[in-house]
């Protein structure tokens, strides 16, 4: 996207936090300090409930993954609930190794 970062940190913020967790996942590709500014910094808690429970159900692990980097989970985080991710194996939480 040729959009300005702070265009798309404003945008995001109207969204709910996993919502904007995955649109900075999904920018990703931009590059680490634009999807740092998507996502924002205030990560103590990180519920999947709070989307629609048909997106939550099609998350791979890789999609968690890319979540937990976005929001630099290991130093942010502190509870994650994975409701209604039903295709999570596990091996997505890897960047959760250390916190």
């Amino acid at each position: 996207s040729d959009l300005p970062t702070g265009a798309l940190a404003h945008v995001s913020s109207f969204l709910a936090a996993p919502s904007r967790a995955l649109f900075a996942a999904a920018l990703n590709s931009r590059d680490v300090d634009s999807s740092s500014a998507i996502a924002g910094d205030d990560w103590e808690y990180l519920d999947f409930g709070h989307i629609e429970k048909d997106l939550a159900a099609k998350l791979s692990d890789e999609d968690v993954r890319d979540v937990l980097l976005s929001i630099d989970a290991v130093n942010n985080l502190r509870s994650l609930w994975l409701t209604n991710c039903i295709n999570i194996s596990g091996v997505g939480l890897e960047p959760l190794r250390g916190s």
